[in-house]
């Protein structure tokens, strides 16, 4: 059985926001999406549709973290999930690497929403026997909603995750690599053995055990 789910109360200068999590498919069909959910200047994100929402909160192990406006629009989301197969990361034995993600709706970037709903998910008490990892990828940072340089929001993140134990750790995945800007961070959790954190070392520079 899942542990209950975690709710706050956030606000914001346009109202106040509710933050909670687990949220199930099910919940979600009397729920709407902002139209800002997926807009940037240059990219189009993955999870642009309550359809693909609801597809990540059934997924095992997945956790669906949502900021809701007058309880009903969702303007934010996070996600705490394993690792999506071909991936890298999915490699490491045991299974105890798992992404997380989220977006803020453009319009509501500035409500400083991302930092609670993270919080909610890295507190979870499983993840003491995981490893948290957040791909920062340049090309998807709303800079001309933000007004921020690249290397501004860059160390916006690097400062955010890192209160949150998340730390910076070098690799050669291709696909961070592409650009230097791109950002590679973990968070190792207080019972990880020392096996599993050399494995991940090792899995970084794509060296594996098999």
């Amino acid at each position: 059985m899942n542990p209950p789910p975690h709710s706050l109360q956030v606000d914001t200068p346009s109202g106040p926001v509710r933050v909670r999590d687990r949220y199930t498919p099910q919940e979600l069909e009397e729920l709407e999406l902002d139209p800002g959910i997926g807009v940037f200047s240059a990219y189009r994100s993955i999870l642009t549709s309550k359809q693909s929402l609801a597809k990540v909160a059934g997924q095992p192990q997945s956790n669906l973290c949502l900021s809701l406006y007058e309880d009903k629009h969702i303007v934010g989301y996070c996600v705490s999930r394993p690792p999506q197969e071909g991936e890298r990361w999915s490699l490491l034995k045991p299974p105890v690497l798992f992404e997380v993600f989220g977006e803020t709706a453009r319009g509501w970037r500035d409500h400083k929403l991302m930092s609670p709903m993270l919080s909610m998910l890295v507190d979870d008490p499983a993840n003491a026997e995981r490893i948290l990892y957040i791909v920062g990828y340049s090309w998807t940072w709303d800079l001309d909603s933000t007004k921020k340089s690249l290397q501004e929001y860059r160390d916006t993140l690097i400062h955010l995750l890192g209160r949150l134990g998340f730390k910076q750790y070098p690799t050669n995945e291709p696909n961070i690599g592409l650009r230097a800007e791109n950002l590679f961070m973990a968070r190792v959790g207080e019972q990880v053995s020392k096996e599993t954190v050399k494995a991940f070392h090792n899995l970084l520079f794509g060296m594996s055990d098999d």
